[in-house]
């Protein structure tokens, strides 16, 4: 199944559109302006929150939790150390890898040996646009969400970076 994540330009809070294959939007993801712990809400097309996810302040490497709205911890996506982008991503029992290229355009999320979704970057966009490629039917909601949580954590390193 195949999505398409969209960022918005010129906002003073972090906005994603996130459309299926025939372009209609299904999901928007708005952050929380001058939040601290970077408090992101994804948001069926009726506005009501179906995950919410925040940054552990204090960490060495980014981590983010993702919880259902009545605060249910889900999932957990901590960065790795090393130099092309590298996920872990504790659903439960589960263990999920996401590697991503050197530039971060393109990145697999693994389960075992086994692709469980692909992202490209759009290389000429406005803004942020990526295509998604899931394989999981289970775990669309919490997928696509790992996906804005991944290019949050990419510009806050690349953010840091810049600063003198």
């Amino acid at each position: 199944m195949k999505f398409y994540i969209k960022q918005k330009v010129f906002s003073l809070k972090d906005q994603f559109t996130i459309l299926d294959a025939s372009q209609n939007t299904i999901y928007q993801v708005q952050g929380k302006m001058f939040s601290i712990s970077n408090k992101l809400d994804l948001m069926n097309p009726n506005g009501s929150v179906v995950l919410q996810a925040h940054r552990k302040v204090l960490t060495l490497l980014p981590k983010y939790f993702i919880h259902t709205p009545h605060d249910e911890e889900l999932a957990i996506v901590q960065r790795k150390f090393g130099l092309r982008p590298k996920f872990q991503v504790t659903i439960g029992e589960d263990e999920l890898t996401v590697s991503g290229s050197l530039f971060a355009h393109s990145f697999q999320v693994m389960d075992d040996d086994q692709i469980v979704a692909s992202i490209e970057k759009k290389l000429i966009s406005w803004g942020d646009t990526y295509e998604i490629d899931i394989q999981d039917e289970r775990r669309v909601e919490l997928l696509l969400f790992i996906v804005i949580i991944i290019d949050q954590v990419i510009h806050e390193q690349q953010n840091k970076g810049h600063r003198h």
